[in-house]
């Protein structure tokens, strides 16, 4: 018969191995900016009513639905899964209607959390140049105090993170020289201006044309933006403005093609544009060229803005413009205006249908009005589980 064994006692470990234990541990967590650590970021969209936030929300979560107008500040999100582990990441989205009526509410979503973290998304519509000469500046600004405001509170208590993402931001202009540097001021948050119904700008008049492509790449290349111009009925230029989306919201590869013809839809991510190649605003008597040197002046923003107001005057000095003539009548200019006029109201007309066609085409033409406002209803502002593969 055998005798049994005596029981071992147990291991005690002392306090040294436990915490030798626990660093090992912690050391196979995946870091933050290791492939195996999950993403998560925030894309904030603004622009004037109307300009298409929601349309391209929409195409980014890959949901074939039409848009509903946007009241105040909504939230949905976006999922993607990657890798053979399973990595879960996350894109917050946040829609802020009203263009620049509501921008004091910038201050929800961007928090001293997430700023490291988030894009702007400034939507503008190219078929109203006026609107969106008066939009886009005024959105930068308060973007701008909204950022330096958080980063400058950061800086106060010590935090190393607003250096690091001004440097991060001037990294992309380290070619410029000289005083160019006075007229650029990049945004520590990365930011996209998208143009939307490239379709119905194209159908503008050249002049026209190129004085807003020049102004908009001026104000973009100043603060540090990426451009580019989108349509509806060209799947090109949804696609890029997708990438160009889901590079900020999951870290993918960036766009790595500059298109600065004012004849094709723009796409020029940040820091790739130039100061020679924009060129001065025309109609300022700044020259284009000078001879013997380097490049040409560039115009302050107060130059731009003027020379855009004379191509793109505001909807209520058009008005007071109108009223004006009318005290001065003249039987052949005014048979004229009548006939522009006609021309005009033809010309929105025909651009009125081209819209209602890609939305038709867009929308399901099957659903009762009933239910998809009810589908509406239960996906805005709900989670959005768009699971985007890379």
């Amino acid at each position: 018969m055998s005798t049994p064994k005596a029981r071992q006692p147990a291991t005690v470990k002392d306090i040294w191995t436990v915490i030798k234990e626990l660093k090992a541990a912690e050391s196979k967590k995946p870091a933050e900016n290791t492939p195996e650590a999950p993403i998560e970021s925030t894309l904030f969209f603004l622009g004037a009513k109307g300009a298409g936030k929601t349309s391209l929300i929409l195409r980014f979560l890959d949901r074939d639905e039409p848009p509903t107008p946007t009241t105040g500040l909504e939230y949905t999100f976006a999922r993607r899964t990657r890798g053979v582990n399973g990595v879960k990441d996350v894109a917050h989205i946040w829609e802020l209607a009203g263009g620049t009526s509501l921008a004091p509410l910038i201050s929800i979503p961007l928090t001293e959390a997430n700023i490291h973290t988030t894009t702007f998304v400034i939507v503008i519509d190219l078929s109203n140049p006026s609107d969106a000469i008066a939009t886009l500046p005024a959105l930068l600004t308060h973007l701008q105090t909204a950022t330096a405001t958080i980063l400058d509170g950061l800086e106060a208590r010590g935090s190393k993170r607003p250096k690091a993402m001004k440097a991060v931001a001037w990294k992309r202009y380290s070619s410029l020289e000289g005083t160019d540097r006075d007229y650029v001021t990049p945004s520590p948050v990365p930011i996209v201006i998208i143009g939307t119904k490239y379709d119905l700008f194209r159908d503008t008049e050249s002049e026209s044309r190129k004085t807003l492509t020049r102004l908009l790449r001026y104000l973009a290349h100043t603060h540090g933006a990426s451009l580019l111009y989108t349509s509806t009925s060209d799947a090109a230029t949804q696609t890029k403005a997708r990438a160009a989306l889901t590079h900020h919201a999951f870290k993918t590869a960036g766009l790595k093609t500059m298109v600065a013809d004012a004849g094709r839809p723009l796409l020029i991510p940040a820091g790739w544009d130039d100061f020679t190649h924009i060129g001065p605003p025309r109609g300022t008597g700044l020259p284009s060229d000078v001879v013997g040197a380097k490049k040409p002046p560039v115009a302050p923003w107060r130059v731009w803005e003027d020379a855009a107001r004379e191509v793109f005057p505001p909807a209520q000095q058009i008005v007071a413009r109108r009223v004006e003539a009318e005290k001065f009548k003249e039987e052949a200019v005014d048979s004229l205006r009548a006939q522009k006029d006609l021309e005009l109201e033809k010309l929105k007309r025909a651009n009125a249908r081209k819209i209602s066609a890609a939305a038709a085409a867009a929308g399901s033409t099957t659903t009762s009005p009933v239910k998809r406002r009810e589908k509406q209803s239960q996906g805005r502002g709900a989670a959005a589980s768009a699971v985007m593969a890379q």
